[in-house]
């Protein structure tokens, strides 16, 4: 048994000489190497620094961009609401004006056919006038069957046909 217990057991002169082992190490370590070691670092510090102070430049540029974005989509969101407004009030404007025009043009074709009329109604009358005094004195004279001077006869007829006229 003692002989395993000596194998379990770490031996004292062999740590010792470890120990020192290491110390030397570091020493020399630190005499030769140190220096190198810590401006590596300094140097991957700075570089990852400056890394991150440019990233947030660049998204301090990139947020001014949206923003100058957002504003000029906003400004042409606008300046499109005012051209379509603008079409919109001049296509009403057209309108209007095509449905004045067409309405006078209404009015004018109305007037004219109205004065048409009348002048046909007075042209009927008249012809009218002329017939109906005919046969009065065709009729009158059938009736009568004596001839009358026709002039007088007429005349007769006339008053006889304005006063059933009017």
């Amino acid at each position: 048994m003692p002989d395993i217990e000596l194998k379990l057991m770490p031996n004292w002169t062999t740590i010792i000489v470890q120990l020192i082992s290491t110390g030397i190490l570091l020493l020399i370590f630190r005499k030769f190497a140190w220096n190198y070691v810590l401006n590596f670092l300094h140097k991957r510090a700075d570089a990852i620094e400056k890394n991150i102070n440019d990233a947030q430049t660049m998204r301090d540029q990139a947020q001014t961009f949206l923003d100058e974005s957002e504003k000029q989509a906003r400004e042409s969101a606008k300046q499109y609401h005012d051209i379509i407004d603008m079409a919109k009030d001049d296509a009403n404007k057209e309108k209007q004006r095509i449905v004045d025009s067409a309405n006078e043009q209404a009015r004018k074709k109305i007037a004219q056919a109205e004065e048409e009329i009348a002048a046909e109604k007075a042209q009927a009358r008249a012809e009218m006038k002329g017939e109906i005094v005919d046969i009065a004195t065709q009729v009158a004279e059938k009736i009568m069957n004596k001839q009358m001077d026709a002039a007088t006869n007429d005349e007769m007829v006339k008053d006889f046909v304005d006063k059933v006229v009017n």
